[in-house]
């Protein structure tokens, strides 16, 4: 940083500059000394050490054990804290909600997803979230900010819910105004949840992957995408950047609610996904009259090798293959990541989609770019709501 020496900044700002620093060093490597510390900031020892009194007295931070040093000599690590502070977590998708409350570490205390009914009205529906909420405020007294990441497409730069495809009743509803309505001394912070997950997949990955683009697909009860630029999501002019669920696949497909035709949403989302098994159930004979009504059902049968999901699962694998080819030759990402509950399909569904995107490819773009299936056990899109929060809380200066 340029100091303007005409202008200083005034010892308090430099003062939560070195704060915003260390806890950037936290954040990023974890348990930590304050040598550490010094030596991946650039700050002195005795800057750090100044610097992260007020930062433990505040509960934001706190020394965990030691550490050996050179020639045997042992050093306090400093870590966020895990009790006393906290954020809660809201996801909003097209069949249910899901809540978290995580400490500043960034740890799951406890969570619950909860079905939303296509009878139930979005007042009732909102009303069930106020009263989860409320519990969680009682129980966990002093919660900094409450993330909350939601389906697109979403106007982020005036949060705004444009369109939650198969459930319309969130249309017309300001929902994060409400939501400030009810907490009003709470800082809330909104993000759409493809560049949550996104976010999340990054620092997963961030260890072998310090600079580059990152493409998250968000493969489940809709299709979404992120682009991930050196750890910051491509928002685009208002936030809607990232849509691939509703791009053409075929201009000669059925309308979505969009109004675009053909949108890959409509081939290849989960919803879309039981639907088709269950008409074939319905229509061909030689399947078992046994309907599917939720997604662990589909996973167990396509796992366990029963023809009917095989080949409805393996349509699906094509689909996305040809949006994340698209993306591919748009991009031009480092990795790409499918998450969200197709991830669980396993290594056979990525191999398809491989395999497809490798026939749609140049050789040499495909030998460039990276293409997993997201591992991480908790919901990356939870995750991406608590560290979007946690950044505007504690790591923007």
């Amino acid at each position: 940083m340029k100091i303007d020496t005409n202008n200083p900044i005034p010892l308090e700002g430099v003062q939560r500059i070195n704060q915003t620093t260390i806890l950037h060093s936290i954040f990023k490597k974890g348990l930590s000394s304050r040598k550490q510390i010094s030596i991946e900031t650039g700050l002195d020892t005795a800057t750090v050490s100044r610097s992260v009194v007020p930062l433990i007295e505040n509960g934001i931070i706190e020394e965990v054990g030691m550490s050996k040093g050179a020639r045997g000599r042992g050093s306090i690590n400093l870590d966020f804290t895990t009790s006393g502070r906290y954020f809660l977590c809201l996801r909003i998708q097209r069949r249910d909600f899901s809540i978290a409350i995580n400490n500043l570490k960034g740890e799951v205390i406890d969570t619950q997803t909860v079905d939303i009914s296509i009878n139930k009205s979005i007042d009732m529906t909102f009303s069930e979230i106020i009263s989860i909420m409320n519990n969680y405020f009682k129980k966990y007294k002093h919660v900094d900010g409450i993330g909350v990441a939601v389906p697109g497409p979403f106007l982020e730069f005036n949060e705004k819910i444009i369109l939650i495809t198969e459930n319309p009743t969130f249309q017309g509803f300001d929902f994060i105004k409400s939501l400030r309505s009810e907490y009003p001394e709470t800082p809330i912070y909104s993000i759409h949840d493809a560049k949550a997950a996104g976010i999340s997949e990054w620092r997963y990955h961030s260890m072998k992957q310090e600079e580059g683009v990152l493409l998250y697909i968000s493969a489940g009860q809709g299709i979404g995408s992120s682009i991930v630029v050196n750890g910051a999501p491509f928002r685009g002019a208002d936030g809607l950047a990232g849509e691939l669920g509703h791009t053409s696949i075929n201009i000669d497909g059925p309308k979505c609610k969009c109004g675009n035709k053909g949108c890959l949403e409509l081939y290849a989302s989960r919803i879309t996904l039981i639907e088709n098994i269950n008409q074939r159930i319905t229509k061909e004979e030689g399947f078992n009259d046994q309907k599917l009504f939720d997604f662990n059902s589909l996973l167990e049968g396509y796992l366990s090798g029963n023809m009917l999901e095989v080949e409805e699962v393996s349509k699906v694998a094509k689909y996305l293959a040809l949006g994340i080819s698209n993306c591919i030759n748009f991009v031009n990402p480092s990795m790409v990541v499918i998450g969200d509950e197709f991830s669980h399909f396993g290594e056979s569904f990525l191999q398809s989609i491989k395999t497809e995107v490798k026939m749609r490819l140049l050789s040499k773009t495909y030998e460039t770019v990276e293409i997993m299936l997201s591992s991480k056990k908790n919901d990356s899109v939870l995750e991406g709501a608590f560290i979007n929060s946690m950044t505007k809380t504690y790591l923007n200066p």
